[in-house]
């Protein structure tokens, strides 16, 4: 009798254990891609060409999975209400006439929305390789969310000579307050949602957008989910180098590492933390933790440290100091099944000793 009731205790902790790690998977979680350039003659490190965008929306289509709106993926996000598996976005940033030229035609055939990342100068002032407000609208009215992308697509993580920080954080939130009353005036569009130019942005500024009610998109790799920060929500960047079949089945596919905390907040490095450590806090999840992976921009694979013996918390350093510019820690662990990957970016920026960003 003993013995049943042991059994049964067991399994019963068996099943609570495997429907909590079932719960990772079941929560809501996207995949949202970054495109820029849709053209064979654009820079390869910002494009992808027509026939490879294709390629991608092609699979996405025969493999069933859900393109839904930006703004309903994040707030289904925000409420924790449920997405269906393999919910994809498709965003482009910096709103390049190729977009209109190549992608747009195979969305509208398809019937599936987008967003298109706007920094309003270059609109305005008619700049030939961008889109004309014309096209804007058209787009708009057949699937297109038409949202913030900045006015000038400056760097705007670094404070002007003599500017303190309150004057800094005018100064962008009048950057961003008056591209999205552009975008409204001409589009009737407001959404609300922020692409941080170059995918730079630092803690006041991430605090200054929540308290201004916008939303925010990084451009760290990873599936995004309830444990992803809403002020920098992570996209994939598609560009030629990256933008191969297998790699975009690997990342299509791919799953949010439930990361509960980061440290640092900030990713700023000083010259004194490089390389710099990044320790994770993990969520319960169905992932294997023993498979936990962590690579470094340009250097690989780099060591992971456990901090305690239930494997909830980590750290990792690159081998060798980070290059002036941004870079990424990349961590993965594959499912149970071994065919689908969690993953969680960290976004770093180095600046020079001037303390500017770089291109």
């Amino acid at each position: 009798m003993l013995l049943l009731l042991r059994s049964t205790i067991i399994g019963l902790l068996l099943v609570a254990s495997f429907t909590t790690a079932r719960e990772t998977n079941r929560s809501p979680h996207a995949v949202i891609l970054q495109y820029h350039h849709i053209s064979d003659t654009t820079p390869p490190s910002t494009s992808v060409s027509p026939a490879v965008f294709k390629q991608h929306m092609d699979y996405l289509e025969q493999q069933g999975f859900h393109i839904l709106s930006l703004t309903h993926i994040t707030k289904a996000l925000q409420e924790k209400t449920q997405l269906p598996d393999k919910t994809v976005a498709i965003t482009f940033d910096d709103a390049f006439r190729n977009i209109y030229t190549h992608a747009y035609p195979i969305l509208k055939t398809k019937n599936w929305p987008f967003t298109v990342f706007i920094n309003t100068e270059p609109v305005d002032k008619e700049y030939g390789l961008f889109l004309n407000w014309q096209q804007l609208q058209e787009m708009g009215k057949n699937g297109a969310t038409l949202a913030n992308h900045s006015v000038t697509h400056n760097h705007l993580v670094t404070q002007l000579p003599d500017e303190t920080e309150a004057l800094w954080l005018q100064r962008i939130q009048d950057e961003i307050t008056t591209a999205e009353a552009r975008i409204l005036k001409k589009t009737g569009q407001s959404a609300k949602h922020f692409a941080w130019p170059f995918g730079e942005t630092r803690p006041p500024l991430r605090n200054l957008l929540t308290k201004m009610g916008y939303i925010g998109l990084g451009q760290q790799s990873g599936a995004a989910g309830i444990w992803s920060d809403m002020t920098k929500l992570p996209r994939y960047p598609m560009a030629t180098p990256y933008a191969g079949m297998a790699d975009f089945r690997l990342k299509i596919n791919s799953l949010p590492l439930p990361i509960k905390q980061v440290s640092p907040d900030s990713s700023l490095i000083t010259s004194l933390k490089n390389p710099p450590i990044l320790t994770l806090l993990l969520d319960e999840g169905q992932f294997q933790k023993n498979q936990l992976r962590c690579y470094a921009s340009d250097q690989g694979n780099i060591p992971v440290t456990w901090q305690d013996k239930a494997q909830k918390q980590f750290s990792t350093r690159a081998t060798k100091p980070l290059s002036v510019g941004r870079s990424r820690y990349n961590c993965t662990a594959p499912d149970f099944s071994g065919k689908r990957y969690f993953w969680y970016s960290f976004h770093w920026l180095r600046l020079t000793p001037e303390g500017k960003a770089v291109d």
